[in-house]
């Protein structure tokens, strides 16, 4: 064999060529499999979508069977609890049906050029407006850009939810493209102009055509025709009629538009621009508002309704085009004669008292002046004293206006009475709402309802909500649990203190929480809320009740004195005192309930079975039941100052509630209901201010209706504590001493014992150490001494008094002594008389020793009394402000 050297570098070399073919080669199968891999992958994914696809593609609806027209244009009536027609929603009020012919040209163009410019041109969906919101949509991270066409809008309408869910995306895109084979252009935007929401209510271009301009749509200008066909992109933001700025600022972009399109020339842009088309806006919507309009219960109910259509899967725009025009039967939950009876007294100027009368003006005026420069002007919440002052208001408004006597222009004045007021009904048991008052004054169309829009501060209401019902539901307090009455101070969040204040001054002594109720404290409502409770849990109660106007801002110590953020209102306010009547269960309020459609099908039903989905156990039912018993003092209790002007106005039936009153008294609430019903009340001027000496006129008005609407129903209790299975005793408690009673505390003249209800956690073990018998002395009036003589001695009943948390002493007899003894009993013994026996305690919630001698003056101090006076001084509920510290 040849060993040489270069025999040996050739072998070398071939191994090393070998080995980099190897390496070489196994690189590239990698880089195949690689590759295999990864066109496997796209396969199986594309694959897979498109398995997906089809899906969805299947489950579809067939086009043939589906039609885009727009569908109904019938009244649909609203009827009473007893089946009477009370009103209707009409097509004409909503929409008119109108042919391509007939809509001008330019509002056909403007609509296209703002919704879908290549409308002519794409078979049903823009593949370049989707690619086009992709990257706007990668860009902003969301998905806010969107790439429907006119026929895919149309179809989201008529057919299909207006969600977003991907599965209903690829279905709408689908049909567009079928529906495009089916339908001409023309016949697709006829009827996507007939269907489009318009704002105000309205749907089709010549519906909002009169809403907006009076005139038909074939009338309008080029000007006028924009205006309308912006609307729909946000018909709030680019409402003509209280955004006309943001609307005209979108009338440009799209006049614009329409030029770069070759919609219009250069020539009519800008002449366009030199149009005011709001010139008589204005005007045309105050002959709107002066129309009869709805009542302030109907268009609560209509916003129910449109919200309830929404959670069934219709688009807003569908919802109100179904009312409007889809010839429903909506059976309301109104009684007729309650409503009128509440609509009387809330009118009634009389029970207002005439020195906070005042009146609110909204003043606007619209028109050219002399120059012929466009004229719109407005001011509101304007407060005058009375009628004599409306007149120079309006002058003094029109000078600095600059209006003079060559300008043209008409003006609107809308007068509210002041304060204003609301009323709410319910039926606790069923949610239904059976009187609905909004509003004092002229009601115009789409007045403000202060019943269910008006966010106001609850004042003391919220002390049984926040504080008192989660004490006792939670098992930290009874309606008999004592807590003292004290200055306080509390570190806010913040680092800054805060000191609750008592509307009456009064920080000393002891109040059982029946007490704090009644005499409606504000102290011992926060220390409840705050030490017993804790802020979160007492949110969280609140949320319970239904309160949805609540924020995390409104977690503060003043949380139970009603001090929030935004507020709540009445509606909401009345139904979680509503929970507390209905044994602790939540009903949600309901105005209808029954809606059928054209062929009486049942679409939304709020009876039987729904009335369970609209509930839920708030309070445990021994809580709500105590809650009950405790508010009945508010109108009937030894502190009746807060609710006694009700009971004055409404004798004959069981009344629980409580009043409320809040900073500076700017709003005056009472909550409160019987066996039968819960109703709220709520006054105060629109823009806040202090109703000073208002007397309580509130409570006047709900005794009132709350009277005349119980007249013919039969008397009823409320149900009572249940004892048995409960966890609740009822044990007889000394209200002097706040101890359980015993024999000399019954026989007390002043009927000190009353039955009071504890949990097994907070129930008392102490007798009561302030009704003694002791020996008196007949010479000296004072405790007999043991040198006193037998026939000088009378066995007495006592209450010892209390000073500052400390009991006095009974003075001894300084008559009788050891030098001055005619037959002295018992000489070694200590002054007064022999102690009592050990009391037992046998169980027996409502037992208390026989009356025995209790022990002497001298024994050691008790624990802090209360010192409650059970018949305090009137005066108003919270009558002196308190600050509500918010952080």
């Amino acid at each position: 064999m040849n060993y040489s050297k270069d025999s040996r570098d050739k072998i070398e070399k071939k191994n090393k060529s070998k080995t980099k073919q190897m390496k070489k080669k196994g690189k590239v199968t990698a880089f195949r499999i690689i590759i295999i891999s990864l066109i496997i992958g796209m396969f199986a994914l594309v694959g897979g979508g498109l398995g997906i696809f089809i899906g969805i593609i299947k489950s579809t609806p067939d086009p043939s069977t589906l039609d885009i027209s727009p569908q109904g244009n019938y009244t649909s009536f609203v009827y009473d609890s007893e089946g009477k027609p009370i009103d209707s929603f009409e097509p004409a009020e909503n929409r008119e049906y109108v042919e391509l012919k007939d809509i001008p040209l330019n509002l056909q163009h403007a609509v296209v050029a703002t919704e879908d410019e290549r409308f002519y041109e794409h078979n049903g969906i823009d593949i370049r407006g989707i690619f086009r919101a992709i990257v706007t949509n990668l860009k902003s991270g969301s998905l806010s850009e969107g790439a429907s066409t006119i026929t895919q809008q149309l179809i989201k309408n008529n057919i299909l939810s207006s969600d977003k869910a991907f599965t209903r995306k690829i279905q709408e895109q689908y049909l567009a493209i079928e529906f495009e084979k089916l339908y001409s252009k023309d016949t697709i935007l006829e009827y996507y102009l007939n269907t489009i929401g318009l704002g105000q209510g309205v749907s089709g271009v010549r519906a909002a055509s009169k809403r907006y301009f009076g005139k038909d749509v074939k009338d309008l200008s080029l000007t006028e025709c924009v205006v309308i066909a912006v609307i729909t992109q946000r018909p709030t933001y680019y409402n003509p009629i209280s955004n006309p700025e943001n609307n005209w600022e979108k009338v440009k972009v799209v006049l614009q538009k329409m030029e770069d399109q070759g919609y219009i020339t250069p020539e009519e842009h800008a002449a366009a621009l030199k149009e005011n088309p709001y010139e008589n806006i204005y005007e045309v919507h105050q002959e709107y508002l002066e129309k009869e309009p709805h009542s302030y219960f109907i268009d609560a109910l209509f916003n129910q309704l449109v919200s309830d259509l929404k959670d069934q899967g219709y688009t807003e725009a569908n919802a109100k085009k179904m009312i409007y025009g889809g010839g429903l039967k909506i059976y309301s939950t109104m009684d007729t004669k309650m409503q009128e009876i509440a609509d009387k007294y809330i009118q009634d100027d009389s029970l207002y008292p005439a020195h906070l009368y005042k009146i609110q003006l909204d003043y606007s005026i619209s028109g050219k002046k002399a120059d012929g420069t466009p004229i719109e002007e407005q001011v509101y919440n304007i407060i005058v004293n009375n009628e004599d002052e409306v007149e120079s208001f309006k002058q003094k408004q029109l000078e600095e206006w600059g209006i003079t006597s060559e300008d043209t222009y008409t003006e609107n004045l809308i007068k509210q009475p002041q304060p204003q007021a609301s009323f709410v009904l319910m039926d606790y048991a069923t949610g239904q709402v059976k009187a609905l008052s909004g509003g004092r004054g002229e009601k115009s169309n789409l007045s403000f309802n202060y019943a269910t829009q008006a966010k106001r501060q609850p004042g003391s209401t919220f002390k049984v909500l926040a504080a008192y019902a989660p004490a006792l539901d939670m098992g930290k307090l009874s309606p008999g649990s004592e807590i003292i009455n004290e200055h306080i101070t509390y570190k806010l969040g913040d680092g800054k203190p805060w000191s609750p204040k008592n509307w009456d001054g009064n920080y000393t002594g002891t109040y059982t929480v029946r007490q704090a109720i009644a005499n409606s404290m504000n102290v011992i409502a926060v220390k409840t809320a705050v030490d017993y409770v804790g802020i979160e849990n007492a949110f969280d109660y609140l949320k319970s009740f239904g309160f949805t106007t609540l924020s995390d801002s409104d977690k503060v110590h003043s949380l139970p004195l009603g001090g929030l953020t935004q507020g709540v209102t009445p509606l909401e306010l009345n139904a979680a005192y509503g929970a507390i009547a209905n044994d602790g269960v939540y009903v949600k309020p309901v105005f209808y309930t029954q809606v059928k459609d054209s062929e009486d099908r049942i679409i939304i039903d709020n009876t039987n079975e729904a009335i369970t989905l609209h509930s839920h156990t708030v309070l445990k039912q021994s809580t709500a039941r105590m809650l009950t018993n405790m508010m009945q003092e508010v109108v009937d209790g030894p502190s009746p100052h807060t609710g006694a002007r009700v009971r004055a106005n409404f004798k004959g039936m069981p009344i629980a509630g409580k009043t409320g009153t809040t900073t500076d008294n700017k709003d005056f609430v009472f909550a409160g209901y019987t066996p039968y019903y819960v109703a709220t009340i709520w006054s105060g001027y629109s823009q806040p201010a202090p109703i000073n000496n208002g007397g309580n006129y509130h409570l006047v008005i709900w005794g009132k209706i709350m009277s005349e609407i119980h007249e013919d129903l039969e008397y009823k209790s409320f149900p009572k504590v249940t004892i048995d299975n409960s966890g609740v005793s009822e044990i007889k408690i000394c209200t002097v001493s706040g101890k359980r009673a015993t024999a000399l505390c019954e026989a007390d003249p002043n009927h000190v014992v009353k039955n009071e209800f504890f949990t097994s956690a907070n129930k008392p073990t102490e007798y009561c150490d302030l009704h003694v018998e002791v020996e008196i002395c007949t010479e000296s009036h004072k405790v007999a001494n043991e040198y006193c003589p037998a026939d000088k001695r009378v066995k007495e009943t006592r209450v010892r008094k209390v000073v500052d948390g400390v009991i006095v002493q009974d003075e001894i007899c300084d008559i009788h002594g050891p030098d001055n003894t005619e037959n002295p009993e018992n000489p070694g013994d200590i002054p007064g008389v022999s102690p009592s026996p050990d009391i037992p305690d046998d169980g027996s919630e409502g037992a208390y020793p026989s009356p025995t001698p209790t022990p002497t003056p001298t024994i050691p101090e008790p624990s802090l009394p209360p010192t409650v006076d059970p018949n305090p001084t009137p005066g108003v509920d919270d009558d002196d402000g308190f600050f509500f510290p918010q952080g």
